[in-house]
């Protein structure tokens, strides 16, 4: 059995829609039992990676884990060290139950630029996550997307909000991402259940093409019927609205942690997934075209 925690988010529901799909015996970890629609046929369990005595259940007879349950970066720190306490330690906690249990294997979503980073910040809990994983004794995956598109991604979705409005702020017009479709990292977490020669390692993923933040507004914008007023915005001034923005509101439209997004190219070899998983990736402009901004 497969386990995928954080079933109710973005990425977790994608991946348990498939694994139904599949006919693979599944069980979903979600916080709260009411919180999400899960696929007929799939156990659920509620289970808080930051409460340890709650995990056993949910890891108890499973040979795999899909762990996809993180606070991402475009989310508000609910509380001082929230990003800490789940990302890195409920790992710890999630991985320490796996061993317990004799779990088989780990393929973890973790994000493209993880790197060691200052205590306290929202890198620093990503990199905690990925070396909970890698020292915790349990053969894994883990898979490094740049940002993600399709199905309301958050990203497209964040973005699309700022091209309606009369005035685009464009924050790092020049720096260059790699959008992934939803679907092309779902399926490459699924074939990093079975693929034992994966094991191991992590990857590196991006999609079709590397575009600068300017062309990704300007590719919503003309999706939207829109020629966006693109308006830049230093860092600095950014980091001082996000502030505000994190004190004010329960959804602010940009936070800190994001900001680090915009500190480095968000991009990687264009042949990442087929060199690793065998297919090509779909386009994000390509995309778009067909499918518009579904937000």
């Amino acid at each position: 059995m497969i386990l995928v925690t954080g079933a109710s988010g973005f990425v977790g529901r994608h991946v348990l829609n498939r694994l139904a799909a599949e006919g693979r015996p599944v069980r979903a970890m979600i916080r709260e039992r009411s919180s999400a629609h899960i696929p007929g046929g799939s156990e659920v369990v509620g289970a808080d990676l930051t409460k340890p005595g709650t995990l056993w259940e949910a890891v108890r007879g499973i040979q795999t884990i899909v762990h996809c349950a993180a606070i991402t970066a475009d989310q508000k720190e609910p509380r001082r060290g929230a990003y800490e306490a789940i990302n890195r330690r409920g790992t710890e906690h999630l991985v320490a139950a796996a061993r317990e249990a004799d779990v088989r294997r780990l393929v973890v979503m973790s994000g493209l630029g993880t790197t060691e980073a200052p205590p306290g910040t929202y890198m620093a809990s990503r990199w905690g996550l990925e070396s909970a994983v890698r020292s915790g004794g349990i053969p894994y995956v883990i898979l490094q997307p740049s940002v993600l598109f399709g199905d309301r991604a958050p990203f497209v979705t964040a973005l699309a909000g700022l091209v309606r409005a009369p005035v685009t702020p464009m924050l790092g017009g020049d720096v260059r991402f790699q959008p992934l479709w939803i679907d092309d990292l779902t399926r490459c977490l699924v074939q990093a259940v079975d693929d034992d020669s994966l094991t191991g390692r992590s990857y590196v993923l991006g999609g079709a093409e590397q575009l600068t933040m300017r062309e990704i507004l300007q590719t919503i914008g003309e999706a939207l019927g829109k020629r966006p007023r693109l308006v830049p915005l230093p860092l600095g001034v950014a980091r001082v609205q996000a502030n505000l923005m994190s004190a004010m509101l329960r959804h602010p439209p940009l936070t800190p942690a994001t900001l680090g997004l915009f500190e480095f190219d968000n991009v990687t070899d264009l042949d990442s997934v087929e060199r690793s998983f065998g297919f090509k990736p779909r386009g994000f402009r390509e995309y778009v075209r067909e499918h518009g901004i579904e937000a």
